[in-house]
């Protein structure tokens, strides 16, 4: 980010499946449109909020999502793995992951191939090479794959964390999450954490959503994260989405006259 322009924005990084209704569920498209509007108002006018992604989901699937919102900030993917970067193009791995820790991610999937997709217990989802997301095949339990997946996993030493979603089980590399993915972005970028806003519905994203200076939740976010919430939408989903971007005005200047305070800057619009 150029020294010219203002040092105080908000970015809305939100949970992709936000968007949807679950897996394999359709986008809303009039969200999108919504989304890809707003980023090219802040494309042009630097000083408005932009919106970019943090997800658990796979490059290629992030790559795609921010085509469609016209995304031109960094995205997060596979739980703060690794960030997408539109221009210049590419993509980068978190610092943290090694030569050595991808040598141990091969080898994890190795065992967790050999034990458990290769018996027609799992599925693993596709596209993914710094984390593994295990779904369950018919009749097999998600806390069967939980806990054979945490066996193999110590096998590798204490490198994996296995925590079992909604849907699947997700193998990370311990210590990097959606959390330490918001802050690798807010290095990255040179944008503070407290100067960003953000939208989550799983507890996965607490502590992510935690980090930020303004909080905010769909009507269909778990309970604990609508506790923690700075406002709660009425509504669900990618319409809770857009309720959120509208109310987010009304909290904004309330951070953001926190941040003039400290630093001197403009508030951003909508």
């Amino acid at each position: 980010m150029g020294r010219n322009q203002p040092s105080f924005r908000f970015f809305l990084v939100y949970f992709v499946g936000v968007l949807s209704f679950g897996e394999a569920a359709p986008l809303d498209g009039t969200v999108l449109q919504r989304l890809a509007a707003i980023n090219d108002g802040a494309r042009h006018e630097p000083t408005r909020l932009a919106i970019t992604l943090c997800t658990g989901r796979p490059a290629p699937y992030v790559e795609v999502l921010m085509q469609l919102i016209h995304g031109f900030y960094p995205a997060i993917y596979e739980h703060g793995a690794g960030l997408y970067i539109p221009a210049p193009y590419g993509f980068k791995w978190h610092p943290s992951l090694t030569p050595t820790v991808h040598m141990q991610l091969l080898q994890l999937h190795s065992l967790l191939h050999d034990t458990l997709e290769a018996t027609g217990r799992v599925y693993f989802q596709p596209g993914k090479s710094a984390s593994f997301s295990l779904f369950a095949r018919p009749g097999v339990s998600l806390d069967e794959v939980c806990r054979e997946a945490a066996r193999l996993a110590d096998q590798c030493g204490d490198v994996f964390l296995v925590e079992a979603g909604a849907t699947c089980v997700n193998v990370l590399v311990r210590g990097l999450d959606k959390a330490e993915g918001v802050r690798w972005l807010a290095r990255e970028t040179g944008i503070p954490l407290k100067e960003r806003a953000g939208v989550g519905d799983a507890q996965g994203d607490m502590p992510f959503m935690q980090l930020l200076g303004w909080a905010a939740a769909p009507a269909n976010a778990h309970a604990d994260v609508k506790q923690m919430a700075h406002y709660t939408s009425a509504y669900e989903d990618g319409q809770g989405l857009v309720d959120i971007l509208v109310r987010m005005r009304e909290f904004v200047p309330s951070v953001s006259e926190r941040s003039q305070n400290e630093r001197g800057h403009n508030m951003p619009s909508l």
